[in-house]
């Protein structure tokens, strides 16, 4: 029950670091998956007991996981910015300046 717990929790963060990464600024994304490395870095040093190739496995699917959503936000966000773009010259050549 607690791994579901888990992984339900880590779906909820997940998505709620898309939607942040969507609206706030580029260098945001950066902070979850350094943070995201400090925090596994300092579980593998404190907590000796159990696989470390679990935790590296976990480290690189989660640093992996992190590196793809922002990466699929930043691609999000210059899409809309590429739309309002296109807007705002369309509305300069029909009002003919």
């Amino acid at each position: 029950m607690s791994e579901l717990k888990g992984l339900l929790m880590g779906v909820a963060i997940a998505a709620i670091l898309y939607g942040l990464m969507r609206y706030l600024p580029k260098w945001f994304g950066a902070a979850p998956m350094l943070l995201f490395l400090g925090f596994m870095l300092w579980l593998m040093v404190t907590h000796g007991h159990g696989s470390l190739v679990a935790k590296l496995v976990v480290l690189v699917v989660g640093e992996s996981v992190l590196g793809t959503i922002w990466t699929d936000a930043t691609k999000q966000r210059q899409k809309r910015l590429k739309k309002e773009m296109e807007k705002m010259e369309a509305k300069d050549y029909s009002s003919g300046k």
